[in-house]
């Protein structure tokens, strides 16, 4: 008995220093894109960034970029809640594209745009950056009423991005269960916030602080999940083989039914949004991703599945919509494909790439000086 428990002990302080050992290494090296987790359960968002967490990404660039989220869990730099004096501040909501891990802060489109602006305009302008991974407009209107106000934003510009979009915005379609959900009934959003109480999220919340403080932890989980999200994309491919993604399939004349209703909830959120900004006497601007489609043999392709597939159906519906509800509106797919045309310049790895982000940029610049002549001073 004696000589068993002592094995036993052995076992276990042989098993704990090869753990110890594997989370230096992974600390130290990111082996195999080891990296720490950055998330911690919201919930009314799902999850949120942890506040002055440090990230590290090498999912796409050639090489990792890293960085710390400043204090509001936001991937900026540190904001003032007072608004300077003689600033013009703009909050922009999004999803990954907005949130840019993929490049350096100071690279990103917001960057770029203040940049210019600020070395051209009478007043100072200031861009705040409110994007997080896989947000909808469900997320993207709670932090436009729970973390923009404080900051007095003069606008707010929400990017949509139609591919996942429209596809989250509904429990019905969403990947992911565990995040915040509105219904519309007899006219009214309703949210819905039922996943914290599913064993899901209560697991996921007891995890959490093993993944906050090992590299080891998070990085199984994370292959977990990127498992799991891989099972089912291919799941759902071979469910539809030769077909469009249901959410191109609004771009033809024969859209998914369930898709149709999707993108109908998104456009009664981006209503919600900007009557939000109204009210709180915000200029509201929405602009609309690119889809990949703006590469000539992308659209080919898509056009052999479904002759009717029009690339340019989210920019000309979307602006429309801007219209009807008179906000300003700008529109990437055909700035992207003219851009590519004539450049033959790559503008995404998955993500937008530097050349992406200065596109972006750019058309943000030449949007904003449109809008607001009175700053500028030749006129």
């Amino acid at each position: 008995m004696k000589n068993t428990i002592i094995n036993l002990v052995f076992s276990i302080l042989t098993f704990a220093v090869l753990l110890t050992g594997i989370e230096i290494v992974l600390r130290c090296t990111h082996l195999f894109n080891a990296r720490m987790a950055v998330a911690m359960p919201d919930p009314l968002l799902g999850w949120r960034f942890i506040p002055n967490g440090k990230y590290w990404n090498n999912s796409e660039n050639d090489h990792p970029v890293s960085g710390t989220y400043n204090r509001f869990g936001w991937r900026d730099r540190e904001w003032s809640v007072e608004k300077p004096k003689d600033t013009y501040r703009i909050a922009v909501l999004g999803d990954s594209f907005v949130e840019a891990a993929q490049v350096e802060m100071e690279k990103n489109f917001l960057r770029l745009t203040e940049d210019i602006l600020n070395k051209k305009l009478k007043n100072k302008v200031e861009l705040m950056n409110f994007g997080r991974s896989g947000a909808t407009q469900s997320e993207e209107y709670i932090v436009l009423q729970k973390d923009v106000p404080q900051f007095h934003p003069d606008m707010v510009i929400l990017f949509f991005a139609p591919v996942n979009d429209i596809e989250d915005i509904s429990i019905e379609t969403a990947p992911d269960k565990l995040r915040p959900f509105y219904n519309l009934m007899n006219g009214h959003l309703i949210l819905n916030t039922d996943f914290v109480h599913t064993r899901d999220y209560k697991i996921k919340s007891f995890i959490n602080w093993f993944k906050s403080h090992s590299i080891l932890i998070s990085f199984l989980c994370e292959r977990y999940n990127h498992y799991a999200q891989v099972k089912n994309m291919i799941k759902a491919r071979q469910n539809s083989p030769g077909k469009l993604e249901p959410y191109f399939s609004l771009c033809t004349e024969n859209p998914d039914p369930r898709y149709v209703e999707n993108y109908r909830l998104n456009k009664e959120l981006i209503k919600a949004i900007a009557a939000y900004c109204k009210k709180n006497e915000m200029k509201f601007m929405l602009a609309v991703i690119d889809i990949n489609s703006y590469l000539f043999e992308n659209e080919r392709k898509y056009k052999s599945i479904d002759s009717s597939f029009n690339s340019f159906f989210f920019e000309d519906d979307l602006k429309h919509f801007s219209e009807s509800m008179k906000v300003d509106y700008l529109g990437l797919q055909r700035i992207f494909q003219k851009s590519y045309e004539s450049n033959h310049v790559p503008l995404h790895w998955g993500h937008w790439n530097y050349e992406g982000h200065k596109v972006v940029s750019d058309a943000l610049v030449n949007k904003l000086k449109a809008l607001h002549e009175e700053y500028w001073p030749d006129k």
